[in-house]
């Protein structure tokens, strides 16, 4: 029995986590510290599990630790059906937020159905004809600048670059964040138990890239289309 920040964890239990900058788990086994682990709840599937950790711990950071996101607020996440965007659009909702979600035309039932109040269609209303304003611009897409970013903003709003370049996050100040997210026990935590109370469906993408390790390379191709949806998930 190894006892952790969330708990004590025994041989056999089934887990869940991350390895931070260390990457390396495309691999048919890994080693990592208990310290990033936390154990699965019964109810959450393995898919389930893995699929919530990444895009769901950088947008519970920045929407609730950056941005403290609360009841009345105005969210619109740009990229509302990938890992995060998927994940932020559950989360802004589940913290009181009005939520408007970003994304193509084939993708706004599933936006709708993830708890969006409003959708916006890119393809047919470009974001810099959008004239509302909000309290938080999440952008998990990478194709707004600070600029750009703000037009969107309330007088006290904040822009969240999820993905900008390291020009931008070294330049982001005042009211546009940017920067890595922590990859922490207790979120990993949080976000499971979210995901076994109902409040959180991690979005796994439909396409079939295959098991083991040959289907990685035909999972980064899968995310370099661009037609990706929530996260991929790959069986040993």
């Amino acid at each position: 029995m190894v006892e952790t920040a969330t708990g004590d964890l025994a041989v056999g239990d089934a887990v869940s986590g991350m390895t931070g900058l260390r990457l390396g788990t495309h691999a048919e086994l890994v080693a990592v510290p208990v310290a990033r682990l936390v154990r699965k709840p019964e109810g959450v599937s393995h898919d389930d599990a893995a699929a919530a950790l990444f895009g769901g711990s950088t947008a519970l950071h920045f929407l609730r630790d950056k941005a403290e996101v609360g009841p009345g607020d105005r969210v619109l996440v740009n990229g509302a059906s990938g890992a995060v965007g998927s994940a932020a659009v559950q989360l802004a909702r589940h913290l009181g937020a009005t939520v408007t979600g970003v994304t193509s035309t084939i993708n706004l039932p599933l936006v709708r159905k993830l708890g969006a109040d409003h959708v916006i269609d890119y393809t047919t209303t470009p974001l810099s004809e959008v004239a509302e304003r909000y309290d938080v611009v999440l952008d998990a897409v990478g194709n707004l600048t600070p600029a750009s970013g703000r037009r969107l903003l309330t007088e006290r709003g904040v822009l969240q670059l999820v993905v900008a370049g390291l020009g931008d996050t070294l330049r982001a100040r005042g009211n546009v964040q940017a920067g890595a997210a922590p990859e922490r026990a207790e979120d990993f935590a949080h976000l499971l138990q979210l995901v076994s109370d109902g409040h959180l469906t991690p979005v796994i993408d439909d396409a079939r890239v295959g098991d083991g390790l040959e289907a990685v390379a035909v999972a980064h191709a899968r995310i370099d289309s661009g037609r990706k949806v929530g996260n991929l998930v790959i069986h040993p």
